[in-house]
């Protein structure tokens, strides 16, 4: 048994109370018999003599014999009381502790923007606490807490507890501290519980403290909230305080977070009482991020920009990102775009049509908006290589249709393209007219491995010999070519005509599924070719300079006629562009431009032999276009670079820690990509460590580029290398850098709901500036901490025991003469 010791009988037993201390009892005995044993004692006792009393004396009312029994019992339990040897154990205690934690972190210097009537009720709270009121900074405001009203906050804990006050940074302690306990060699009268300290200089040591405060500027480099509440509660292990008082904005950046340190707190039985600083409403900044570009072009092509916009306090709004070429005023293309909710971030697409050859930076940049307070991050640079180089093209037919006859015209009238034709049922005289025109298909390997991209329209193969088809099947798998195959579908042969050929391999459909239209049903209703998501992605497709154009022009084409109905594709195929009524068994639109890769090469099939209808009311325009266009997307590997056969890239050199890392490899030569969608390994090494394996996919924008994520890593540098067959003995390889938290400033949001978490988690509570008023009323009283043993007072041998007991007996006496009784 235990508690505190009332003050009158502290002054029964002769102590003088002192103001920062109290006393707590408890009960000593040298009781050797076990509970249950004393228990049965106790029970016979008490019936033994209640029964003798009834039974005696009947002379004499039931309620007088009962209460006589009391009175023998009583006595008894005074002589069990002295064979006990009962004795009063004093300790004296001293008075909980509060912590005051104060973030010091430069992320407090961040003046938030509030609404004009909030404002004007917090200016002329800094202005009583003596500070500068026009910087509404959450130091201002921590300071505010502090200092108003004589630092009466302050005065208040040091009233009632000991104080400790600790600035965030490393959880220094400020000058002043609560006086060091007194020794437990120390004897001296005690009083219960907080009580108020007599006037003494404790509070002129508050005040110094509160001068501390007032002169002290934030210079913090990173915050450690988990760590500094860690630190309080570990040097206060011997003696829990009542509660720790954070006053931080909650934003952490190193160590662990604040909710481990509740963890701990809780497992103490020690609440965090948190008062938040600063608005949590989000910090208004707009973020450009993950910018793809090609490096290498062919001049005229059109080249897509593709990046990330990332916002937060601008939901909603429009904004518009712009190209300009580096130190060039011009705007070379724009893009209009929503910002989406606070850190999801949109795609946003420039197109760009270079007209000239040569190496250019280019810059992507949106506008700052009103309350950004970073705007490096607003701009984003690439270097890109625009180039002129030949394209040879071999275009086979078996009969002059009108694809065949307006593409070999278009094609001879380019300068970029060198042409060659075979039509298979041509005169020999018409071949020695046209300059570009081959009297039979290249039989020899090397001379058609000196071809780009081969256009393999409706012809016979019955003309081709098996070793031609073998050449052209190499032409495109093989790795050391990984040429283009264009198939064109025509009434007569293609593809049905090619079904148990080597070619059936290439072709991104089952042959067997196709279907033709009726030879002797005229077609007389039209349908415009309505490009897919992907095939808008890829360059080829890019009518326009910009997407909306883009999609227009297809939108304004001339309808087509003849379709070959493909309802069933490999797996793999990829649909560019499709019919927009007509659906397969499956449910899905039939295709009318379809893609597939092949070993190191590109397959692309045309369900329809009229793209020349879209000469009709412009002229070669769109025809020409989206031809030479395609042309020079499946002809990209004449643009590799000599560098090495593939390029490792990153989209930063320098990551903040608990960032990812997003790698893309690019293959300069696409013929050396890999076959499979996940075919590329990036090693990725820290030294000292163990390297990770990262596996990165295709993606939609090219064959040859793969792109992955390095999720999250550890502070440090890092040497990344490509560990795929085609880069052996060169692979390619780039450092970049995991840096320790820079920044106070990369993140300077209130974090209201980690704050929230911790006050609940650990049964304390939280606060705004506006409610922080009630903290010292919330404070709870804490537990005594117990500084020493007094002294062990016996009681079974003090004459009020003996006085007590001698009254007992005289009593009962009395009373059984009284009673009639022997």
């Amino acid at each position: 048994m235990s508690g505190t010791l009332p003050s009158w009988i502290e002054r029964l037993l002769g102590f003088e109370a002192k103001s920062e201390e109290g006393t707590i009892w408890s009960l000593e005995t040298t009781w050797i018999w076990p509970p249950w044993v004393t228990l049965l004692f106790v029970i016979f006792s008490v019936m033994f003599v209640v029964a003798i009393y009834l039974r005696e004396g009947r002379s004499s009312t039931r309620p007088y014999r009962i209460f006589l029994a009391v009175i023998r019992l009583s006595v008894m339990a005074v002589v069990l009381l002295m064979i006990a040897q009962v004795a009063v154990s004093l300790q004296r205690t001293g008075l909980p502790y509060v912590a005051v934690v104060v973030d010091d972190s430069l992320s407090m210097t961040i003046a938030d923007r509030y609404d004009p009537k909030l404002r004007g009720q917090l200016v002329p709270r800094v202005e009583q606490a003596g500070l500068e009121p026009a910087e509404l900074s959450r130091w201002n405001l921590a300071r505010t807490l502090l200092l108003t009203h004589d630092a009466a906050l302050l005065k208040g804990i040091a009233g009632t507890y000991k104080l400790r006050t600790y600035f965030l940074t490393g959880a220094r302690p400020a000058t002043w501290r609560a006086p060091p306990e007194p020794s437990s060699a120390e004897s001296r009268p005690e009083t219960s519980g907080p009580v108020v300290p007599e006037a003494s200089d404790a509070e002129a040591e508050v005040l110094a403290l509160a001068e501390e405060i007032r002169q002290l500027k934030p210079t913090g480099q990173s915050t450690r909230l988990g760590t500094a509440v860690r630190d309080v509660l570990d040097e206060l292990r011997g003696s829990a305080p009542a509660g720790v008082v954070l006053l931080t904005d909650g934003i952490n950046t190193e160590g662990p977070p604040l909710a481990d340190a509740a963890s701990l707190a809780r497992r103490r039985g020690v609440p965090l009482l948190i008062v938040g600083l600063g608005s949590d409403q989000p910090v208004k900044d707009l973020h450009l991020s993950d910018l793809l570009v090609d490096p290498l072009v062919f001049v005229d092509d059109v080249v897509n920009f593709e990046l990330n916009l990332t916002g937060t306090g601008f939901e909603g709004t429009k904004v518009t990102v712009v190209l300009r070429e580096q130190s060039k005023p011009d705007v070379l293309a724009r893009a209009e775009a929503t910002v989406g909710p606070d850190g999801q971030p949109q795609q946003v697409r420039l197109a760009h049509r270079p007209t000239e050859v040569g190496r250019f930076r280019y810059v992507v940049e949106v506008e700052p908006q009103e309350g950004e307070l970073q705007t490096d991050n607003n701009r984003q640079e690439r270097t890109v290589e625009v180039r002129k180089e030949k394209i040879r093209v071999l275009l086979v037919q078996a009969y002059p249709s009108y694809e065949f006859r307006f593409l070999r015209e278009m094609l001879r009238r380019d300068e970029t393209i060198e042409l060659s034709t075979v039509l298979q049922e041509a005169d020999p005289e018409s071949v020695g007219q046209d300059p570009s025109a081959l009297p039979v298909f290249p039989v020899r390997r090397d001379e058609l491995f000196s071809y780009d991209v081969i256009i393999l329209g409706d012809a016979n193969p019955a003309l081709l010999s098996p070793s031609i088809m073998q050449n052209l099947v190499d032409f495109v798998d093989q790795s050391g070519k990984g040429g283009a195959l264009v198939l064109i579908a025509g009434a007569r042969y293609m593809p049905s005509a090619y079904r148990d050929t080597p070619l059936a391999r290439l072709m991104p459909v089952n042959i067997g599924s196709v279907r033709y239209p009726n030879p002797d049903q005229p077609i007389t209703e039209g349908f415009m070719v309505r490009p897919t998501e992907l095939g808008l992605d890829s360059p080829a497709m890019q009518l326009g300079d910009d997407p909306a154009q883009t999609q227009a022009i297809w939108h304004n084409l001339s309808p087509l006629y003849w379709l070959l109905e493909i309802p069933e594709l490999k797996p793999g195929a990829r649909v560019l562009a499709e019919h927009p009524t007509r659906r397969g068994q499956d449910g899905q639109p039939l295709p009318v431009i379809c893609m597939q890769y092949v070993g190191a090469g590109k397959v692309v099939l045309h369900a329809t032999d009229e793209t020349w209808r879209w000469r009709q009311r412009v002229g070669d325009v769109f025809f020409a276009r989206y031809w030479i266009q395609m042309l020079r997307y499946l002809s990209r590997s004449k643009l590799a670079d000599r560098g090495g056969p593939a390029v490792l890239t990153t989209d930063r050199r320098e990551y903040a820690h608990g960032d990812s890392v997003r790698l893309r490899v690019r293959f300069s030569d696409e013929r050396l990509a890999p076959a499979e969608d996940d075919g590329v390994v990036v090693v990725v090494g820290r030294q000292g460590h163990k390297t990770e394996r990262v596996q990165l996919h295709r993606a939609t924008a090219g064959r040859g580029i793969f792109e992955g994520v390095l999720t999250r890593p550890p502070v440090g540098k890092y040497h990344a290398w490509v560990a795929t067959a085609a880069t052996e003995g060169r692979a390619a390889a780039i450092d970049f850098s995991v840096l320790a938290p820079p920044g106070e400033f990369e993140r300077v949001r209130v974090d209201t709901a980690a704050m929230q978490q911790a006050a609940e988690q650990t049964g304390g509570r939280y606060y705004t500036f506006a409610t922080a008023n009630r903290l010292l009323e919330d404070l709870p009283p804490g537990r005594q901490v117990p500084i020493g043993l007094v002294s062990r007072i016996p009681l079974w041998n003090r004459w009020p025991v003996l006085l007590l007991f001698l009254i007992l007996l005289m009593t009962e006496w009395i009373l059984r003469k009284l009673g009639g009784m022997v």
